[in-house]
């Protein structure tokens, strides 16, 4: 339990933290990013969808959010998720390790 470990890291997903404006709660904020037809791609695989569905659906929720330029301005970290799936792997674990440096320093 992160309340028994004092330099623990807790991880929360959540895609509208910005635009809810809760990132005041959160000690360091990490984006995670990848180039748009890239986003349209991986929705239809994921859903099944044919492009242009997942085209309109991808465009219906970037529009309900900051743009990748405001976000990763906010954010303390930024994960580029456009290449292999072990490049995101690879900088995923460099972020965390550094987080869990952060948190042992408190």
């Amino acid at each position: 339990m992160v309340r028994d470990d004092p330099g623990g890291v807790a991880v929360v997903e959540a895609a509208l933290i910005l635009e809810a404006d809760l990132e005041k709660y959160f000690d360091r904020i990490v984006v995670v990013t990848c180039r748009p037809e890239q986003r349209i791609e991986r929705w239809a695989k994921r859903t099944g969808s044919d492009h242009a569905t997942a085209k309109a659906e991808v465009a219906r929720r970037m529009a309900a959010q900051f743009s990748e330029e405001e976000k990763i301005k906010a954010a303390d970290y930024m994960i580029d998720n456009s290449g292999t799936l072990e490049q995101a792997k690879t900088a995923a674990a460099k972020v965390l390790a550094e987080l869990r440096a952060a948190a042992a320093l408190k």
